[in-house]
């Protein structure tokens, strides 16, 4: 009787002590507020997309640079694989330079902006006009060039995913091609509790990475399907941008044809699975890695739970769940490492 006391007593301390670690640097008010300003801009979203719909147009193009082209990419991937609209994803940089013949007055181009001001989309809404098309834009700052220079204007910067996914299957949609747009929006109401919770679920993993791989001399992300625009996204606009971490991106299906060959026992790889068509691919990548490096770390969003979630549902919202776990790598990195996400050497300090 008495060690089963000291033996309850020991496990409610650990968990007592979990939840201390858990709450290290972790704003949940915040967060999902944050979540709930991306749902709250659905319905503008949408109105727009209804209307041009209605005024009928030729082709869409999603413009993007850095993080940006990296969410951009993440629906293109649902696009390509369950619709059939005329769908052109460009880096802005790339377009202004060397332009792109299926852009005409009839193409709706697609852009966001956090800052309201970056150089290289401000060049391509520019650009674009030019052409005669019309562009719809996700700024955050309402008084900011692109938030005037735009014909159909979202603003706000807390729901990057809400507005590409909301966009891209309401297109979908309305061309008969996502009958369960509705059920769909109406199951990822419940996305901010979720999410939150698996930020939670996935804490003590993330800081066991940060741990171990903080001062690594280079490190591979991989993904594929809706996941590859992230793992792009994770290793090069936060990693290599904000904490200046030497990374590679490569994508599941062209790793095999390089990446495999460079990698050894000492390597640290990280796997970004979900749970779409792709996860094929995603799984002989690890049956590689797991036999060659012994620095592998896997976040696969087949180990969270989400109930109120329909289980139809769970590979479209990969790219949610994973960015949600990444913000705890990122929490962790950034005191680990004592460096500041907010930090830059060159990005807008310097003339380039």
């Amino acid at each position: 009787m008495i060690q089963y006391t000291m033996l309850q007593y020991k496990y409610k301390f650990r968990l007592s002590l979990k939840e201390v670690i858990l709450v290290f640097n972790f704003k949940e008010k915040e967060f999902l507020q944050t979540e709930q300003r991306g749902l709250d801009i659905i319905k503008d979203v949408e109105n727009i997309v209804d209307n041009i719909c209605k005024e009928g147009y030729g082709n869409l193009f999603f413009v993007g640079i850095g993080g940006t082209i990296a969410y951009a990419k993440q629906t293109e991937s649902i696009v390509k694989s369950h619709s059939t609209l005329n769908l052109h994803v460009e880096n802005a940089a790339d377009l202004v330079a060397l332009g792109n013949c299926h852009l005409n007055k009839d193409t709706i181009v697609i852009i966001e902006s956090k800052s309201g001001d970056t150089k290289e989309i401000v060049d391509a809404v520019d650009y674009v006009h030019t052409q005669g098309a019309k562009v719809i834009g996700y700024i955050g700052d309402a008084e900011s060039i692109l938030s005037k220079k735009v014909d159909y204007v979202v603003n706000g910067n807390s729901g990057p995913y809400y507005f590409w996914f909301s966009a891209s299957l309401r297109f979908m949609y309305n061309k008969g091609e996502f009958d369960d747009y509705e059920d769909f929006i109406n199951n990822i109401q419940n996305l901010p509790a979720i999410l939150c919770q698996v930020q939670k679920d996935a804490d003590a993993k993330c800081e066991d990475y940060a741990e171990k791989y903080k001062d690594a001399p280079i490190q591979y992300f991989i993904g594929s399907g809706n996941l590859e625009g992230w793992a792009y996204c994770y290793a090069m606009c936060i990693l290599e941008e904000m904490q200046w971490m030497r990374t590679k991106f490569v994508s599941g299906s062209n790793f095999f044809h390089g990446t495999l060959e460079v990698i050894d026992r000492d390597t640290s790889v990280i796997l970004f699975i979900g749970e779409d068509n792709s996860r094929q691919i995603m799984n002989r990548v690890d049956n590689f890695v797991q036999k060659i490096s012994a620095n592998v770390t896997v976040f696969d969003t087949k180990d969270y739970t989400y109930d109120d979630i329909d289980e139809k549902y769970r590979g479209l919202i990969s790219p949610f769940v994973m960015r949600a776990i990444c913000q705890r790598i990122s929490v962790h990195l950034e005191h680990k490492r004592r460096h500041p996400l907010a930090i830059r050497r060159y990005y807008r300090c310097l003339d380039y």
